[in-house]
């Protein structure tokens, strides 16, 4: 686990250590004792929230792990004197973590893909529908080896391209410079801080542009997608792999480092010329 997801961890851990001793201190359970089944509500929507900054699964996932603490909780409660395990206060968890669950999925679905709007911002669902059938993208994909000569390839959770090993990357925004985009996407897309993306972005070597042709896209199976892809390549330290956050749940369901022989055979056939670029390269 990298440093940025110990980081989310350990604070995620620390934030629902002290609310669960403040709420178990009796002048608080005092004060909102009179509406404690709201209380349960409000304060396991917050957890969820929590939950969703610092492990990014999916959401079901995310509602399913906030239901378990809950009922850790009550199950703990029932251990402690003057206190009682309550069904009705784990039916109140569960219906603040429904709430909190509901606006998250209706906000991912507002939200829609990241696509090319202002710098840092996303454009409607329908504004990005507009935009991919009438034109193609602009995207760029970080193609990186280890001290190995391994690549990093993770496995994309989201059409086009779903289920397959790829390159991390990501659109480029309108009005974004092209080593703007790059640092954004190795900050999010590999969770580096802010200072190490930009002395990646300044040691990596263009690899030309590439076409990508899709037949989906990420809110249609129907809806051919066209991208002009700029990939960059770098040789990263043993630093550097360390210090990657890879985010997971978001773009990707797993990550791994493949030897390029067999990353020839496992990748996306639109990554495959990476490969053979890359083993140009080192020979």
């Amino acid at each position: 686990m990298k440093q940025a997801a110990i980081h989310r961890l350990a604070w995620l851990a620390i934030l629902l250590a002290a609310a669960y001793a403040l709420a178990l201190w009796q002048p608080v359970r005092a004060w909102y004792s009179d509406v404690d089944k709201l209380a349960h509500g409000i304060v396991f929507a917050g957890v969820y929230t929590a939950l969703v900054w610092a492990l990014r699964w999916r959401p079901w996932a995310l509602a399913a792990f906030a239901l378990a603490l809950g009922g850790a909780v009550e199950m703990h409660q029932f251990f402690l004197p003057g206190f009682t395990a309550s069904l009705n206060d784990w039916l109140a968890d569960a219906v603040g973590i429904g709430i909190a669950l509901a606006a998250h999925l209706a906000w991912r679905r507002w939200r829609g893909p990241a696509c090319a709007g202002a710098p840092g911002g996303l454009l409607p669902l329908a504004q990005f529908q507009q935009a991919v059938a009438a034109l193609p993208l602009v995207s760029v994909d970080w193609v990186l080896t280890n001290p190995a000569g391994e690549l990093l390839v993770g496995q994309r959770l989201n059409a086009p391209a779903r289920c397959t090993w790829f390159t991390p990357g990501g659109r480029i925004h309108k009005g974004e410079p092209l080593a703007a985009a790059l640092r954004r996407v190795a900050s999010q897309e590999l969770g580096l801080a802010e200072e190490r993306a930009g002395a990646l972005v300044q040691r990596g070597e263009p690899m030309g542009a590439w076409d990508h042709f899709y037949p989906d896209a990420a809110f249609s199976p129907t809806m051919p997608t066209h991208y002009v892809n700029l990939p960059y390549a770098a040789r990263l330290s043993e630093a550097e792999v360390n210090a990657l956050g890879l985010p997971v749940g978001e773009q990707h369901e797993h990550w791994q480092w493949l030897p390029l022989a067999q990353a020839a055979q496992q990748v996306h056939a639109h990554v495959q010329p990476y490969v053979v670029w890359l083993q140009a390269r080192q020979a």
